[in-house]
């Protein structure tokens, strides 16, 4: 599968700006969710143990942040340009 530099900033986005609310749920009430319709791109590693323990590990938000920045051309111009392009995508 060959990725695209679009196809790898939007999953870089989605992962930086995923909320926990949808894996924090799933680890709550797991029979409850529909997986299908969560909004799990910020989870990188979701267990649950013999004992019914769930451990959830989110992805590196700073990261995935800075990668789009490095992406973007870094400095204030690069931030400013990240910034418009994140406004942009929230109409």
């Amino acid at each position: 599968m060959e990725l695209d530099r679009e196809e790898i900033l939007e999953a870089l986005k989605r992962a930086a700006l995923s909320r926990p609310n949808d894996a924090v749920a799933l680890a709550l009430n797991p029979k409850d969710a529909y997986v299908k319709e969560l909004d799990l791109w910020g989870v990188s590693e979701f267990k649950v143990n013999s004992a019914g323990a769930v451990e959830v590990k989110f992805a590196d938000r700073v990261k995935a942040i800075g990668l789009l920045l490095e992406c973007a051309g870094g400095g204030e111009d690069g931030l400013n340009a990240l910034l418009e392009a994140l406004e942009t995508e929230a109409e």
